[in-house]
């Protein structure tokens, strides 16, 4: 079972004049939350290929987390948050055989308090929920709620909504993103109805269960698991609902081809049928899906047949303000706050909504979202396209000043504004801008080059090449020590199949790097070494790249020549011999990998996953070439040199 875990940041408080519910139930209508896991195995699929139904992973493995409606006895007791972590681990191990993790739920524990910039990591371990194990559970039905995890995820992500809702008369039911064996999900169509068919399942086996109304069903998910929802409700008639948390059933072309070609795959498929999806919809959105760059088209459910279609589109929300996890750093950093997400009222929204479609309680949900409306923390426009008419279209080509030849992989953009390119083989180059950025001016830069600054206005004008001088630099004589103790690696050693950083080829010029101190001596660099985990590219070529810091940012580049890195299909570790560059360094400097060319895979534009690492230093990346630097830390990528000491 492994799982990516890409580069995030967790957003503070943006707003929350209706994070507290506007609703102030009767206290005799309000349970404790209870918690119980459910382990089971589906004896109708095979879970581990070629295998015999003696062996353990011959079956489909099933593990239900559920919370209900309870009492509390002296026999109840809050559950730690570490327990919910810990499981992570423990089904990652259960879910194969192959593979043994010891240190999923440590290493998750030092990310998420990175993250969250809690400084004591017992502070969350010690950290108890409001659920109870071993609850006497409420003598009466009560609604069936089924929540599908977000991409390889588990039930820690979402906890107080689950408590919240079992606590409001819900009983939950969370099932586990876990695609085939060996547990991997994926964007491919057979690992999400996997899941679907996992919650299918747990409807079938919770009807055996006393207190759980399977007439009633509510379906919702987070993220990719939004997009199980649907398709769980496509095909059980019992789901009366759906919720989708920023759900990727909503999907948004030109981001990744290869997702493109997967979500394709799914939306025309016979598990997919969109005009038969004739209940209740809501879909809450996150802020800021166009902020890098415009998309191509989008897909959504709102233009379908259907009885009720409710979107609200939350500006200023990030994608993980519809997930727990925000709201563990303000209960660890906060005084006297309840750990409840206040940047996004999701949990009350989904108290409403379902009350209003599985107990018939409706004079709740339309103030909601009235004052939601009213304040301006929503917005109820349908997710449109960018319009992308009257873009400027910049092209022209690159050469040597001295002998006019022409100068591939130059950088080529706006400074700061996520708009630029690369320099094809022959020289040529074209951007497309938006009208508002014409005043701008393009800067044009490489290694072994002076930089050059041309006005855009200069450049429609003018067609004649852009040309740029060599620079001059007097190299120092070096010497290596003959000191056999000198020699040692600086950065991150990591080949973790666990924790990944995705770099998506979409852009030219986009790259990802991290912070290397070399210390106060000159160092000779003599090997570069990284690892790929998971290769979805035929072709591509990156070039390695070294900047200099000024005031804690990655400023220029340092290096007088090209270092490029041809990358094919395969995986592990990849050595990069530097010798022959004499590079010699000190201090502070950004060590970064550059997509300049290629990249083909099966469906379109490829991705890579690269090795990274806990807490050895922040992961730094830019969108496109000139584009501005964004830190995120807790998970450095796993990039080292070997170096050695020199002597002048």
């Amino acid at each position: 079972m492994k799982y990516f875990l890409f580069l995030i940041s967790f957003a503070s408080s943006f707003f929350g004049a209706y994070a507290q519910s506007s609703r102030i139930p009767d206290s005799s209508a309000i349970f404790k939350a209870g918690y119980k896991s459910i382990v089971t195995i589906d004896s109708g699929r095979i879970y581990k290929p070629n295998t015999n139904d003696r062996s353990g992973m011959h079956f489909r493995p099933m593990e239900i987390d559920c919370w209900y409606p309870a009492q509390t006895s002296q026999a109840s007791s809050p559950i730690s948050y570490s327990y919910f972590l810990n499981l992570l681990q423990e089904r990652s191990n259960r879910f194969q055989d192959d593979t043994l993790y010891n240190r999923i739920t440590s290493d998750l524990v030092e990310y998420l308090s990175v993250n969250l910039n809690i400084a004591d990591t017992s502070k969350l371990t010690r950290l108890l929920t409001a659920s109870y194990a071993h609850a006497i559970p409420v003598q009466q039905n009560f609604p069936l709620i089924v929540y599908l995890c977000s991409y390889n995820g588990m039930s820690y992500e979402n906890i107080s909504l689950f408590e919240w809702l079992a606590s409001h008369g819900y009983f939950v039911a969370c099932i586990t993103s876990v695609g085939r064996y060996p547990g991997n999900m994926s964007t491919q169509l057979p690992d999400l109805m996997e899941q679907v068919r996992d919650a299918d399942f747990a409807i079938r086996y919770l009807k055996i269960f006393d207190r759980v109304d399977t007439e009633r069903i509510g379906a919702t998910g987070y993220s990719w698991g939004g997009l199980a929802a649907v398709l769980l409700a496509m095909n059980n008639k019992n789901v009366k609902c759906i919720l989708s948390l920023d759900g990727s059933e909503l999907h948004y072309y030109g981001d990744s081809r290869e997702e493109d070609f997967d979500f394709n795959q799914i939306i025309h498929s016979p598990d997919c049928l969109s005009g038969k999806l004739n209940v209740p919809y809501a879909y809450l959105e996150s802020g800021f899906k166009q902020s890098g760059q415009d998309a191509d088209s989008i897909f959504h459910h709102f233009t379908f047949p259907g009885d009720q279609r409710l979107y609200i589109h939350f500006p200023k929300a990030t994608h993980e303000d519809f997930s727990y996890l925000p709201s563990l750093g303000t209960r660890m950093n906060g005084p006297g706050l309840s750990g409840q997400n206040l940047s996004v009222p999701y949990k009350e929204f989904a108290l409403y909504f379902f009350d209003d479609h599985l107990k018939n309680i409706k004079y709740e949900l339309i103030p909601f979202l009235d004052g939601l409306l009213r304040d301006k923390t929503g917005d109820s426009i349908y997710p449109v396209v960018r319009v992308k008419k009257n873009l400027i279209l910049i092209k022209g080509k690159i050469a040597d000043e001295k002998n006019g030849e022409p100068l591939a992989f130059v950088n080529v953009g706006i400074r700061n504004k996520n708009s630029g390119t690369v320099s094809e083989k022959n020289g040529y180059f074209q951007l497309n801008i938006i009208p508002e950025l014409k005043a701008d001016s393009l800067t044009f830069s490489m290694a072994g080059y002076e930089t050059r600054v041309i006005s855009i206005s200069d450049l429609i004008k003018d067609s004649k090449p852009v040309y740029l001088k060599e620079k001059v630099v007097e190299l120092k004589e070096v010497t290596v020590t003959t000191k056999t103790i000198k020699t040692v690696i600086k950065g991150n050693t990591t080949t973790s199949d666990f924790f990944n950083i995705g770099l998506p080829l979409k852009f030219l010029g986009s790259e990802t790097g991290i912070k290397l101190h070399l210390g106060k001596r000159p160092v000779l660099l003599k090997s570069f070494t990284f690892n790929i985990s998971t290769n979805h590219v035929d072709t591509a070529v990156f070039r390695l790249n070294i900047y200099s810091f000024r005031k804690g940012v990655p400023f220029e580049n340092i290096l007088h020549q090209n270092i490029l890195v041809p990358i094919g299909k395969q995986t592990g570790l990849y050595t990069i011999d530097l010798k022959k560059y004499k590079l010699v360094f000190d201090g502070d400097v950004l060590l970064s990998l550059e997509w300049i060319e290629g990249s083909s895979s099966g469906p379109g534009t490829g991705v890579i996953f690269l090795s990274a690492g806990l807490l050895n230093s922040a992961t730094w990346h830019r969108l496109t070439s000139q584009a501005e630097w964004k830190k995120a830390a807790g998970l450095g990528v796993g990039f080292n040199v070997l170096v050695q000491e020199i002597k002048n």
